[in-house]
């Protein structure tokens, strides 16, 4: 099943597919181990400085790899790719499954003109396109600061604007703002389910993904996997603080150890249990 079945599957089961930032080579480990042992199918994506650490064509050589070794439904995403040339170049390399452009800094008639383009190359290769119209705030962090909920209201996505998108563009499915954030803050976010639905009829049978999976309430999540029709959910800083905080407490235990690899195992653990809570809360345990 290519992914675009697998995204018709999780909206009519009402299942999301949980779509998990890579970092390092810990976390990698982490998500495919998960994926494995909840016989979930799993996106691995990388955003731009993620892809500057790794190396693009690396990338791509790490997920054909692990495809092959473990024989389950791993697709790799660019995640928030921008400007329109490096997800171009994304599109020309082949091996990814999906590219998300995030035109959210343009003006909408320049975002839906780049989107457009990027798409008419992409689905010649088979290749699933993600929009975004309106920016998703916060950093994929930790963050000690509260969230301003009065202008990140200013910022919800309209489902008159989402509908007009999707179809000027022809994209796959669309990350829409609805009072989500990336990264974790001290008050948690609070997303507005009802417009989630509205905006989920205006774009008809195109996809919705949330962005900002950390740190969302579980009761949430699943209203928007139900009500909103979400088939992919984002995580990042959750994975990240966990893997610091476990490798710190590793290190702390060992100081003496050089052969940091051999400190590594009970890291990907850790990181593999977060992310199997994740497939848990999603539903797409059991899927494959």
């Amino acid at each position: 099943m290519k992914l675009l079945d697998w995204f018709d599957k999780a909206r009519k089961e009402s299942f999301a597919i949980g779509a998990f930032n890579i970092d390092s080579l810990e976390i990698f480990k982490a998500v495919i181990m998960a994926a494995v042992h909840r016989k979930s199918p799993v996106i691995v994506e990388f955003s731009p400085g993620e892809v500057g650490y790794f190396g693009i064509k690396n990338i791509v050589d790490m997920v054909k790899n692990a495809r092959e070794e473990f024989e389950i439904p791993i697709f790799l995403n660019l995640d928030h790719g921008k400007p329109k040339n490096a997800v171009v170049e994304a599109v020309d390399l082949g091996g990814f499954d999906e590219v998300h452009f995030d035109g959210s800094d343009l003006d909408f008639s320049t975002n839906a003109r780049q989107a457009k383009e990027i798409v008419d190359s992409a689905h010649k290769r088979e290749i699933v396109v993600e929009g975004e119209i309106n920016k998703i705030g916060g950093s994929s962090e930790v963050h000690l600061e509260e969230i301003d909920l009065e202008l990140l209201k200013k910022s919800y996505t309209k489902p008159e604007e989402a509908q007009k998108f999707v179809e000027e563009t022809g994209v796959d499915i669309l990350a829409p703002a609805i009072g989500n954030v990336h990264g974790t803050f001290p008050v948690d976010p609070d997303l507005d389910i009802d417009l989630l639905a509205k905006i989920s009829d205006a774009v008809g049978e195109k996809f919705l993904s949330l962005h900002g999976g950390s740190g969302i309430p579980i009761v949430q999540v699943k209203d928007a996997i139900r009500r909103g029709k979400i088939v992919k959910v984002n995580v990042n800083t959750e994975l990240r603080a966990t893997y610091k905080d476990a490798l710190e407490e590793k290190l702390a235990e060992h100081p003496d150890e050089y052969k940091i690899y051999d400190l590594m195992p009970d890291v990907v653990e850790a990181v593999a249990a977060v992310v199997e809570n994740k497939i848990e809360v999603f539903g797409s345990n059991d899927k494959v």
